[in-house]
């Protein structure tokens, strides 16, 4: 329970209290008054009738006294004695005669029951004689009943307590309002710690109270000094990542984050093409210019390529003073033919002489397994080609192994059917957590058609280059979705989002509406996104979360440390999980990779988002990861676990 409301509880509790107090006091007052109101009365009466009778029977030949004489003296005893409030008048003579004897019917009492029991008022019987020069004519006996008495006390107690009632609700009203205003700098210092993970928030303004402003100052302090060391933490992790894996001229990648990059593409997709780009300007600047100018010329190779070479995943690297490496996955080889162009504008642009004379491009298309040094091999040899040939300056050598591959045509064709016929088969692997607990099920989809296998890295390029991410990635969900609401007993799932979708406010309105319907799926229902989105299109990427979180859906980060650029996304999206790329949890021996394994793990882990390691293989891996803030594990190493109905 929260402080204002412990407080507006209290004080209700107590203006309550105090009103029942008021209450209960005049309820009493009222009814000890009524109580004996009647006897009150009665005696008054009575008084009256001493007076007017003895003058009235002095007259009456009591014992053959007539009709009419009888009806008389019954009218003035009625006038005496009102039949609403008197049961019974009795007029005895001396000689213990009855004169006259009236027995009145008394009107039902307006009132309830329980309430004549809990306020108990008795009937009451009086008696006097009547004298005349003390000479006794007779006996008068009364009973009176309080049925006005409790008519009186139930009007008065119904007026009293819906007033007080009405007190006690405005006077609650009064204290939640004023409660309001006096806690309101502490309603804003819950709210702010609420979402205090968030980065660069305004800091919160000094209220007038002294004590909470020593709070909010000590708050402000805390959450300035937090993003700070979050800041700071996650400069670190860029900052090792960079001496590890940085060129530090070019600021692009080096030959070993190039070779990782190689290894876990082949492992994920092996489809794409590569290139492998030398040019003697570089040599000549720094012979001819000096340093500085050699530097200037590395910087500006590195930004044009990064401008030309825009495409999701890419890979750039500087391999040796004056070679450049490429790695483009999931690329046709029809516009890997055009980026040979673009890299050849960029060089033409630069230099003077012939193209051929300053810069030489091996291309590799690949589409089959290999292993990182076949493909570094055709590499130099395409390079190899593009020099000696007399009027080119590029070489391109197609499928290292010569395998038939599908057309751009054939896989639309292919992916429509699947679509259409459902021709897709799914795989999952579980993410399991330190504890053995699975925490997921990612999901991998492959088309089966007939005898043929395709598995998701040989069609994801197609899929991303025929611009068709949306349909592919609504029937993924809709078919999980339709699997989790089926059993309730499978899942949980994560199912990953092609870059392709996070620009596209259709498929965003669409995602937004399906989990609105389906939103008590929220806790078996994962979405993975793949960093290279949260850093390219952040705002996009921010409003896809922002939708997965309003529903309460979890989501996660693909291939997360992969780029070089800051962290500190992690904090505006609060992601549930990461992924650990591939290039960071192998060869853990090496110590300055572990060293930055730690860093950007550690950067997460502040945030209290769970680290997970993919392509973890053996247990030796395993418990050298359990070392380095890694959470959960993901791999060849979970395979071997049973796949979910």
């Amino acid at each position: 329970m929260t402080l204002f409301k412990r407080q507006v509880i209290s004080l209700t509790v107590l203006v309550c209290s105090v009103v029942s107090a008021v209450t209960a006091q005049q309820l009493y007052s009222s009814y000890s008054t009524l109580k004996h109101q009647h006897i009150v009365t009665s005696q008054a009466d009575i008084n009256r009738a001493l007076v007017i009778l003895p003058q009235l029977l002095t007259k009456l030949n009591v014992p053959i006294m007539s009709n009419i004489q009888e009806k008389k003296l019954l009218a003035v005893v009625n006038q005496l004695f009102s039949n609403t409030n008197y049961s019974q008048i009795s007029l005895t003579s001396t000689d213990a005669r009855q004169i006259i004897r009236q027995d009145n019917i008394i009107p039902p009492i307006h009132s309830p029951a329980w309430f004549q029991y809990i306020f108990k008022i008795p009937s009451h019987t009086e008696q006097r004689i009547i004298e005349q020069n003390d000479q006794s004519l007779g006996l008068l006996t009364i009973t009176v009943q309080p049925t006005l008495n409790y008519q009186q006390l139930w009007q008065i107690s119904t007026r009293t307590v819906l007033a007080n009632i009405l007190i006690a609700i405005i006077s609650s009203l009064l204290v939640y309002f004023i409660c309001s205003k006096n806690f309101s700098a502490l309603a804003r210092l819950t709210a702010r710690a609420k979402t205090i993970d968030n980065l660069n928030q305004a800091p919160l303004s000094i209220p007038n109270e002294s004590d909470l402003a020593i709070i909010v100052r000590a708050f402000n302090k805390i959450c300035y000094q937090l993003d700070t060391n979050f800041k700071n933490q996650a400069d670190e992790a860029m900052k090792l990542r960079q001496q590890a894996y940085l060129d530090t001229i070019s600021g692009l990648g080096n030959r070993s984050f190039f070779i990782h990059q190689l290894s876990s593409w082949l492992n994920e997709s092996h489809k794409g093409g590569l290139g492998l780009i030398q040019t003697d300007l570089i040599n000549e600047s720094y012979q001819n210019e000096g340093f500085k100018k050699g530097d200037e010329l590395v910087k500006t190779i590195a930004t044009r390529l990064n401008e030309v070479l825009i495409f999701n995943d890419v890979t750039i690297a500087r391999l040796s003073k004056d070679e450049f490496a490429v790695l483009i996955p999931n690329i046709s080889i029809e516009k890997l033919k055009l980026c040979s162009n673009l890299l050849i504008n960029i060089f033409s642009d630069l230099s003077t002489n012939t193209i051929n004379d300053n810069v030489a491009i091996g291309l590799v298309f690949n589409e089959s397994k290999s292993t990182p040094s076949q493909i570094l091999t055709q590499l130099d040899n395409a390079l190899t080609q593009a020099k000696i040939m007399p009027h080119e300056a590029v070489s391109l050598i197609k499928d290292i192994n010569n395998q038939t591959t599908l057309g751009k045509q054939q896989w639309k064709s292919l992916l429509e059917e699947a679509i259409s016929e459902d021709l897709f088969t799914y795989k999952y692997q579980p993410a399991t957590l330190s504890n053995g607990i699975n925490y997921h099920y990612e999901v991998f989809t492959a088309i089966k058609k007939n005898n043929n296998y395709y598995s998701a890295g040989m069609f994801l390029g197609a899929i991303e280059d025929l611009k068709i991410g949306s349909w592919f990635d609504r029937h993924v969900i809709v078919t999980i979705i339709n699997k989790l609401n089926a059993d309730r007993q499978c899942g949980p799932f994560a199912i990953n989002i092609t870059n392709s979708c996070i620009n596209d406010p259709s498929f965003i309105r669409w995602l937004d509406n399906l989990l609105q319907k389906n939103i008590s799926l929220s806790s078996r229902l994962f979405f993975e996104i793949q960093e290279i989105s949260c850093i390219r299109h952040t705002d996009a990427a921010g409003i896809l979360c922002s939708i997965i979180r309003k529903y309460e859906f979890g989501f996660g980060i693909d291939n997360y440390g992969r780029n070089f650029q800051s962290l500190t996304y992690l904090k505006e999206l609060q992601p549930n999980y990461v992924k650990i790329d591939y290039v960071y949890t192998h060869q853990l021996n090496d110590q300055t990779k572990s060293t930055v394994l730690s860093s950007i793990c550690r950067t997460a882990h502040s945030l209290n988002i769970k680290v997970i390691a993919t392509r973890v293989e053996t247990e030796t891996q395993l418990e050298r990861l359990s070392e380095l803030f890694v959470g959960g594990y993901q791999g060849f190493i979970t395979d071997k676990q049973p796949q979910p109905a």
